[in-house]
């Protein structure tokens, strides 16, 4: 499997004044003499790490702790390395996982319980003290620190654990590799040709680069940089048998129509009418992608988090959305020490839907983008300054009123859904009074009616029949019932990735007039204030 094999730069970790080479009266006193045999020299005149060094050796870094560069060394005892077996990789996995730059010592837990130290391997460990046992990686320093011209020994009864990352786990993992195709899409490696060194020239006249690569992944930018050591997370990663669960669970509020084959739109009132492919490869593509994306942006949390004792009665992934039923998230999965945090891998897919990508929608009426007219003129107000300042949304709607007195034509405003999933929904209008402006006007109140147009199962975006609304009250503010509709088809459009294809994002549009007849224009007036859409999805879960 694939591994991140590239230069992301030159880490220096310096935590204390210990870490200084000068800083040895610092740490042994004022009469502490530094003694002349390097690490490699005293791991040798001590039989009890014959077995650690020797391994040392095997793999050549004798020669590296033998210069006058300075190291701390985790040296496990030869009772601690009767249990080790090599797993291929003895000089990342071990030698390097117990070996780091600096001097570290207990005066460097003076101030604190617990410091994290970057080993030669790029990974962290843990150097912690709790009511007077030091440990390494967990496990309890035991014996005499051994001094060493370039260092310090550190006598370890076991083998510090060597752990992947949350990206290494889930690449090398048999049974993660829906989930590492998915992110291993995003990874980009660009050629640093400043940061690289030529090295001659090909047989073309080329010149032939020792080559450093920039790493970047635009899922783990945004949602949590899963392959640094120096991060922690907490990350739900499902199993193949899990990520099929949630593919099946989550596919049906993503079906997407496909390819546009015919469009047409009045000229006067601006309501399309288009034909499109279903179930074609467009279709399929975008259906996929969709369903992915947001099975996989709810995956990450920061830091290490228990779900069975964590603060406050939810949990915030990176995506930004909140978790309130952790028993249930995570039932069934198990928890795994990673390097960079803690990894639940689990073969269910609990995310409820409501908590994830189901959502209320939304429309703000005075937001002109994707809003049409006919036979209307249109004024945004505010209610700012009137005692509606706090009940109508963001404090503006819009004032509606007729162009014309012709009550064949009445006032009409159209607004374009965004993101409708293909999904059950309770629709509202929620209307202003004449109040909400000005406060001493003549109430007043109009009767409406709505359509609502979108994509059918048949492929063909047109407006259902009128749907008769009520009367709007001119004194209060008005949250009135449209209807309850399925949308077979999601058009969706709030990717944060650039997904090359995309379908058309004006695809569910609701349109509200009046219906006030010449004859009741005594009673009410062709005027309308909205203040939003509301479209709530009908939970069922």
């Amino acid at each position: 499997m694939k591994r991140l094999s590239i230069i992301m730069g030159v880490v220096a970790v310096c935590l204390t004044t210990s870490c200084q080479d000068s800083a040895w009266d610092d740490h042994y006193g004022q009469d502490s003499a530094a003694p002349s045999q390097n690490i490699v020299e005293m791991l040798a005149a001590n039989s009890e790490y014959s077995e650690f060094l020797s391994v040392l050796k095997s793999e050549g870094l004798d020669s590296l702790l033998g210069t006058d560069q300075t190291f701390t060394v985790w040296a496990p005892n030869n009772t601690a390395m009767s249990a080790y077996s090599s797993d291929g990789n003895t000089i990342n996995h071990f030698i390097k996982n117990h070996v780091c730059r600096y001097v570290y010592n207990a005066s460097d837990l003076a101030d604190t319980t617990n410091i994290r130290i970057m080993m030669l391997n790029g990974k962290f460990q843990d150097y912690s003290r709790a009511t007077g046992i030091y440990t390494f990686a967990d496990i309890p320093l035991q014996g005499n620190d051994i001094l060493a011209s370039n260092g310090v020994i550190h006598p370890l009864s076991a083998v510090a654990p060597f752990y992947l990352n949350l990206y290494e786990e889930i690449q090398n993992g048999d049974d993660t590799q829906s989930l590492a195709t998915y992110l291993t899409n995003f990874d980009e490696y660009e050629f640093d040709k400043a940061n690289s060194t030529p090295m001659g020239k090909n047989s073309l006249g080329q010149i032939v680069y020792d080559s450093v690569y920039n790493y970047n992944n635009d899922w783990m930018r945004r949602y949590g940089s899963i392959y640094l050591e120096d991060s922690i997370y907490t990350m739900i990663v499902p199993t193949e048998t899990g990520w099929q669960a949630g593919y099946e669970k989550v596919y049906p509020y993503f079906r997407t129509f496909g390819t546009l084959e015919t469009s047409s739109e009045n000229a006067t009132t601006h309501v399309p009418t288009r034909t499109y492919s279903v179930d074609d490869n467009l279709a399929d593509s975008l259906s996929k992608a969709y369903t992915e994306e947001n099975m996989a942006m709810n995956l990450v949390m920061r830091r290490k988090v228990d779900p069975y004792n964590a603060d406050g009665d939810s949990l915030v992934a990176t995506s930004g959305n909140s978790f309130h039923h952790l028993a249930e998230l995570f039932a069934g999965a198990e928890e795994q020490t990673v390097s960079n945090g803690i990894m639940w891998k689990t073969d269910y897919w609990n995310f409820r839907p409501s908590e994830t990508f189901l959502k209320t929608i939304e429309v703000e009426a005075e937001n002109s983008t994707g809003r049409t007219n006919a036979y209307a003129n249109i004024i945004s107000r505010s209610s700012t300054e009137t005692i509606y300042a706090d009940s109508v949304s963001g404090q503006k709607y819009i004032e509606v009123t007729a162009s014309t007195t012709n009550a064949r034509t009445q006032p009409m405003v159209q607004f374009t859904i965004p993101n409708v999933l293909a999904a059950t929904y309770n629709v509202y209008v929620v209307f202003a009074p004449a109040e909400a402006y000005s406060e001493g006007v003549e109430a007043d109140s109009t009767r409406v009616r709505f359509f609502i147009n979108y994509v059918h199962e048949n492929g063909k975006m047109s407006e259902d029949a009128a749907i008769t609304g009520g009367i709007t009250s001119g004194n209060s503010m008005t949250k009135m019932f449209v209807t309850r509709i399925s949308f077979p088809f999601s058009n969706f459009s709030q990717s944060v990735f650039d997904e090359g294809d995309e379908q058309d994002n004006d695809c569910v549009r609701l349109r509200v007039q009046t219906t006030v007849a010449a004859s009741e224009t005594s009673k009410m007036k062709r005027t309308m204030r909205i203040d939003k859409i509301v479209f709530e999805p009908v939970i069922d879960e």
